[in-house]
């Protein structure tokens, strides 16, 4: 150690005599900050005994150990500074090369429009330093800043598939800080998806999850028991640590919430209450109250599946609605500590998602109050988005996705509710101009032709001016839900199923609703009125519908179906089997 003490005292020296300038004292914990314009030969002499730069008091370990926990090396501070004060390199991904200025524009434009709703990146570091920190987490900024980068718009279509292939890469890779932030930005903002491109955002959610949970961010006071390097973290690094996890939890129960499925509630993480306690202390109060608040709607999506939604008796509607009222007020709680009018939003979509699920009783239980409420809700969540959009505190385009499944749910429920008999609970009026405001706000939202918002303001505008949208071939009415495992996210696939009958030759494919009517026996439970009217003789006479042309069609694969033979020849096959 003496001796390697005496190298390092040398080089220093010769450093300091030599006529090219020498980089500025480093921090202790950012030891690999060196100045790019050493000589070749003080280079590789100072790769042999950096290691041990970093605290002479510790053992020796080999260079690889400490290459495997850059988390704990790869800090803004310990970039070399013409990284961070030089003009902006082109860069090159699989080819592709972008200009300076493109580079410039898009980090102006994610900062400008993206950051405020994931604050976990210093706005201050330039692109050449983001890329020493990190080339993935540079690629997203660039990857989510190109989807509203008008200058040139040429650049959505030619980096997702590269960006992506980047991230599959770099799950091979030793995750850090900067990674998983990374992976938070495409969570949040997820390319525009094609017809056969597979689905990014749900299994990577959980992912970016356990990767976080490995680094130790839900423990930040204990993040050392998860490294294998000494680390020294300031007050600063760890909330950082601890509002990166907090956003991952965010992405995760947000991305469960728009597939349809319930999600790990944020304090059922088992650890000690002093650690939980210590944790959401250091996180910022607008976390916090997204945090309460998403907690409230995973807690209800469990509550409500464990009561059962499939197939309802009158009983579990009677819970059911214990159950609405239970966690409304929860959710008033916690709203009302809002400070903003973008918290006031996270308010309402809150609110509504627990309200929606009154659509899961059957139509003879519906309470009118509810349903009037329910669309009050509606309402209100779409006038905020265009309030907001108009003054600036958010940009549609922007957004991200669990804004864009905001919008969409409450058009579908608006939907329902005027083109039933239901519309007689709701002020219509108010519930027309806002489906028609949130059939607008689609197209302010889209970012292709092809994308979500734009193929379900489509298939909003057909919807509306049908007139054999929930009506049974007779002409009666059939208001009932026949999708039903999906959550909140059932209403919006509902709709999308209609919409396939009608408009893609698809009638017949799905099964009926099954809560339309009630058994006299109630022994027997609910029965599906609709069912019992389609025996097997009347099977056998139907024709079985060409598939080729749904399988190519993005829309269903968009909101999470699965397509393919086995899912079509099952529906075919059993008519009362539950859609998946």
């Amino acid at each position: 150690m003496s001796e390697l003490e005496h190298q390092t005292d040398e080089l220093q020296e010769r450093l300091r005599s030599s006529s090219q300038p020498v980089a500025p004292a480093l921090p202790e914990h950012a030891w690999t900050a060196v100045n790019d314009h050493r000589t070749a030969e003080s280079e590789s002499r100072l790769a042999s005994v950096a290691p041990f730069f970093r605290d002479a008091a510790i053992a020796p370990v080999s260079f690889r150990s400490f290459s495997q926990a850059p988390e704990s090396l790869q800090t803004p501070e310990s970039l070399p500074h013409d990284q961070q004060t030089s003009r902006t390199l082109p860069r090159s991904l699989e080819g592709y090369t972008i200009d300076a200025k493109d580079i410039d524009a898009m980090f102006q434009t994610y900062f400008r429009d993206y950051a405020s709703l994931v604050p976990v990146l210093d706005p201050s570091m330039t692109p050449n330093a983001y890329y020493a920190l990190s080339p993935f987490l540079f690629w997203a900024i660039i990857g989510v800043g190109c989807r509203t980068y008008y200058r040139n718009p040429t650049l959505l279509g030619v980096l997702p598939s590269k960006i992506k292939s980047l991230a599959l890469l770099t799950m091979d890779c030793v995750i850090t800080l900067p990674i998983v932030q990374g992976y938070l930005l495409l969570l949040y903002w997820p390319f525009p998806k094609s017809n056969n491109t597979p689905d990014f955002t749900f299994p990577f959610s959980a992912a970016v999850l356990h990767m976080a949970i490995a680094m130790g961010l839900h423990l930040p006071v204990s993040s050392q028991e998860f490294s294998k390097v000494r680390i020294r973290l300031s007050e600063d690094e760890s909330k950082k640590r601890a509002e990166t996890w907090g956003y991952c939890m965010l992405a995760y129960q947000r991305s469960c919430l728009c597939k349809g499925s319930p999600a790990i509630p944020i304090f059922d993480i088992p650890h000690d209450l002093e650690q939980r306690r210590t944790l959401f202390q250091k996180m910022t109060s607008k976390l916090k109250f997204e945090l309460k608040l998403q907690d409230v709607v995973t807690r209800s999506c469990i509550a409500f599946s464990q009561n059962g939604l499939r197939i309802m008796s009158p009983e579990q509607e009677r819970s059911l609605d214990a159950l609405l009222n239970l966690f409304q007020s929860q959710i008033a709680s916690v709203g009302l500590e809002y400070a903003s009018d973008i918290e006031h939003l996270y308010v309402q979509i809150a609110t509504l998602h627990i309200q929606s699920f009154n659509l899961y009783k059957s139509p003879a239980a519906q309470d009118p109050t509810s349903l009037y409420d329910l669309c009050a809700s509606c309402c209100q969540v779409i006038e905020s988005f265009d309030n907001l959009d108009k003054a600036g505190q958010i940009s549609l385009p922007s957004s991200g996705v669990y804004f864009n499944f905001s919008l969409i749910l409450p058009c579908h429920i608006l939907l329902r509710l005027l083109k039933t008999s239901f519309s007689r609970y709701v002020h219509v009026e108010r519930a027309k101009s806002a489906l028609f405001l949130g059939i607008s706000l689609h197209k302010r939202m889209s970012l292709q032709n092809d994308d979500l918002p734009a193929r379900n303001g489509v298939a909003l505008t057909q919807l509306w001016n049908s007139t054999r949208v929930f009506r049974k071939p007779n002409g009666t009415e059939a208001v009932a839900l026949r999708i039903r495992s999906r959550l909140c996210g059932s209403i919006l696939l509902d709709g999308i199923v209609w919409w396939r009958e009608e408009f893609g030759g698809f009638m017949g494919v799905y099964p009926p609703p099954l809560v339309e009517g009630r058994n006299e026996n109630p022994d027997e439970g609910p029965v599906s009125g609709t069912a019992t009217a389609l025996n097997d003789t009347a099977m056998q006479t139907m024709v079985k519908p060409d598939y080729t042309s749904f399988l190519d069609d993005p829309m269903l694969a968009e909101f999470g179906f699965p397509i393919g033979d086995e899912i079509f020849s099952s529906m075919w096959t059993d008519t009362t089997a539950e859609t998946v």
